[in-house]
């Protein structure tokens, strides 16, 4: 239940609606209406004006004026004043009406009679029933306070009673009765308080509260009351002594807010932070919160003390308590120490004056050491970046688990698909000597039914609180608390302490961090080493060509062309076939060699500059065209089209054609060649109206080997175009002709400044 305060306008049932402030000035009307009236008097039955006669009902209409004036001062409505008036002018007219009907029946001349006793008298009645009226308005005015407030009693939400001098209730509300357990508010009239308190209570009450109560009259503060079933509840009890010796009483049951002022406690006692207030002058006024354990501190153990002299050796908190005294909300970290803070400062203002800092600040030490000691893994990996060999990854990822981690027992194994087991390549030299092994190879493999196995095959971090407890573990050693971080398909990291215990879910995060980097380290090694072996084998063919067959091709061609010169007919013909193939031949291993030095990335290589595509590709298109006569050529090709690439671009542009003529029948066989700049690229498009590719062979045409069923080639053609575009720093795809395929070389423009793109072959 709530108490609904009446809107403007809303009339109080049993209480008028005061009609505005003309009728307050009612009587006074009436008394200045009597006052002409007795003047007038003052002239009947007289030759002239009768002053004694005027003084009396003069006197008494002044009076009543004087009374308007009074009531204008008073806390009675218009409409109250009305019924003063009201009563004023009944009273002048009944005594008119009497004194006229008396004159009528008792007197020679009545209407002179009683036109005189009326002026005269009128004005002394009418000042009695001013009397009387304001009496009634009192009256009135009383019984609107009365229906007010047994209204408000009626509604209110909190308990209120009234008591005698006695200490009995007089009367109560129905929210008092409720509060203490009865169902009837007049089952509660007539009893003493102390039965609405236990007796230890009421002791209290008498000895406390009752003393203060006769001293100033009033007294609010907290108490314990007794419901009728013995239960009790907390309460806000306000106490008025009254002028008879009784006095009322206010109860409210804090119950439910007393709840809610606990969880909030447990909250602020149990969450790790610090919750804490200080006034104007620094002075601590709350200091609570789990996070003081951190500090040193109890709950409230602060409470009197000065910030400014508690942190006088920490100026970012002397400076952080005057920006937020200054109106400044402040936030920020604060480095005690041992301790860091994150804290937030709010001003509390008063009549525009900051009176009370409200502050919190949160214990994030174990986050900044974890973000710092993130940081220095990082750091320290950077050193696996300069290792060269897969020993030299494993040495470096461990010794930085022993320095960084704290974990001096740690090892790295690779799986060895041959044994299938696990085998060590790197060791620190505390697990050395806690497994007593001099070296690496000194250690046995983890075998398919053991822990560091069982982890590599399921892919997933593993950690152990206490190696000894398990029952696959592959050491009798006395390690401890382990965590095993599978590395994929090359191993495991084993790094852990000699001590057994739980392991932070941090530290697995940063190990797994740790092999992460080393795994990627791993596979950057193998990527080199692999490339320094293809570079090494590459090197050696390009040798065995450039000295052994290029050379032999030499001295054949030569011999050929003696022959050539000497002999006639078919002998002849011979000769100048076998130099035309050892013309061939060279060409070819001289386009092989160009490809070898760009895979291998051998430097020199292939210089890039801009090459006229326009003139390269029209070249290679009317030697080929005189060799397949019967194919249909179709050139969109703009003028001085140049890209960054060398001069062996015609002969790759070259091999795309003669690769579409080969894989297709010649009759009705469409070749449309055409070129176009495309932002900063040069696009060119060799489109054929054949059989087409089907889109799962795509990628596969460009490797070596990948040869037409009715071609002669050697399958080496779009191979070759494949490596020299991507030396060149371009790119080639297929795509479908309907019917028929295209191939699409996209290559950087002439004035591209990352044209070679770290290709192996180019030159900068």
């Amino acid at each position: 239940m709530t108490t609904e305060t009446p809107r403007l306008g809303e009339q109080i049932e049993g209480e008028p609606v005061d009609r505005g402030s003309r009728r307050k000035w009612s009587v006074i009307g009436i008394g200045v209406l009597l006052g002409a009236l007795s003047i007038a008097g003052a002239f009947v039955g007289t030759t002239g004006f009768d002053t004694m006669r005027a003084a009396i009902p003069l006197a008494a209409s002044l009076a009543i004026v004087a009374a308007g004036v009074r009531l204008l001062g008073t806390n009675l409505t218009g409409d109250d004043i009305g019924v003063v008036a009201a009563w004023t002018a009944a009273t002048a007219a009944l005594f008119v009406v009497v004194l006229l009907a008396t004159a009528f029946v008792v007197a020679n001349d009545p209407l002179i009679v009683g036109a005189f006793a009326a002026l005269f008298t009128a004005p002394l009645g009418a000042a009695g029933g001013t009397v009387a009226g304001y009496s009634d308005a009192r009256r009135r005015q009383q019984y609107r306070v009365t229906r007010r407030t047994q209204r408000a009693l009626e509604t209110s939400t909190d308990g209120i009673a009234i008591l005698n001098d006695r200490g009995e209730y007089v009367t109560v509300n129905g929210s008092f009765a409720e509060m203490y357990g009865y169902d009837d508010p007049e089952a509660v009239v007539g009893e003493p308080w102390e039965r609405f308190y236990s007796s230890s209570e009421a002791a209290r009450i008498e000895a406390e509260v009752f003393p203060e109560l006769r001293a100033h009259h009033e007294w609010r503060g907290e108490a314990t009351g007794q419901r009728a079933d013995g239960s009790t509840f907390p309460q806000e009890l306000t106490l008025t002594r009254m002028k008879d010796g009784g006095s009322v009483a206010i109860v409210r049951d804090i119950t439910e807010s007393r709840a809610r002022e606990r969880r909030l406690r447990s909250i602020i006692e149990n969450v790790p932070i610090v919750l804490f207030t200080f006034d104007e002058d620094g002075t601590i006024t709350l200091s609570e919160g789990e996070g003081l354990e951190a500090l040193g501190l109890e709950p409230g153990e602060a409470v009197g003390d000065s910030m400014f002299e508690m942190y006088a050796g920490f100026p970012n908190v002397i400076d952080g308590c005057r920006q937020a005294l200054d109106g400044k909300t402040v936030h920020r970290t604060i480095d005690l120490g041992a301790v860091i803070l994150e804290a937030w400062l709010t001003p509390v203002y008063e009549n525009g004056e900051v009176t009370e800092v409200i502050g919190t600040a949160m214990d994030v030490t174990d986050e900044h050491e974890q973000r710092r000691r993130i940081e220095t893994l990082h750091e320290a990996s950077r050193r696996l970046t300069y290792a060269t060999t897969a020993e030299e990854v494993a040495g470096t990822a461990v010794d930085i688990a022993e320095e960084v981690l704290d974990c001096p027992v740690s090892t790295m194994w690779r799986y060895d698909k041959s044994s299938e087991s696990l085998v060590p390549f790197g060791v620190t030299d505390s697990s050395k000597e806690l497994l007593e092994v001099e070296s690496t190879a000194d250690l046995d493999p983890i075998t398919d039914d053991e822990l560091g196995m069982e982890v590599f095959q399921q892919g997933e971090s593993r950690t152990i609180e206490n190696y000894q407890e398990v029952d696959n573990r592959a050491f009798d050693q006395p390690l401890g608390a382990m965590l095993l971080i599978p590395l994929g398909d090359i191993g495991l990291l084993e790094i852990g302490r000699q001590e057994a215990g739980e392991i932070p879910d941090m530290d697995l995060k940063q190990a797994e961090i740790l092999g992460l980097n080393a795994q990627a380290a791993l596979d950057r090694v193998e990527r080199e080493e692999e490339l320094e072996t293809r570079t090494s084998q590459m090197e050696f063919i390009n040798s065995i060509l450039r000295h052994d067959v290029l050379n032999g091709m030499t001295v054949i061609r030569a011999r050929a062309e003696i022959l050539e010169g000497e002999l006639e007919g078919d002998y002849g013909d011979y000769a100048e076939t076998i130099r035309r193939w050892c013309d061939d031949i060279t060409a070819f291993v001289e386009r092989v060699q160009t490809v070898l030095n760009a895979l291998g990335g051998q430097e020199g290589s292939i210089s890039l500059e801009p090459v006229d595509v326009t003139r390269l590709l029209e070249g290679e298109l009317d030697r080929i065209g005189q060799a397949y006569p019967e194919v249909e050529f179709d050139t969109s090709l703009p003028s001085d089209l140049q890209a960054r690439a060398d001069e062996l671009l015609g002969d790759v542009l070259g091999n795309i054609v003669r690769n579409a003529i080969e894989h297709n029948d010649t009759e009705g066989l469409r070749i449309e060649a055409s070129a176009e700049r495309v932002d900063d690229r040069v696009r060119i498009r060799i489109a054929d109206n054949g059989r087409g590719i089907p889109p799962e062979q795509y990628e596969a045409v460009f490797r070596r080997g990948e040869t037409h069923a009715k071609s002669a080639g050697s399958g080496f053609g779009l191979f070759f175009v494949d490596a020299m575009v991507d030396a060149y720093g371009g790119d080639i795809r297929i795509e479908d002709n309907d019917p028929g395929a295209a191939f699409v070389v996209e290559l950087d423009g002439p004035e591209s400044a990352d044209s070679q793109r770290g290709k192996p072959g180019g030159q900068l």
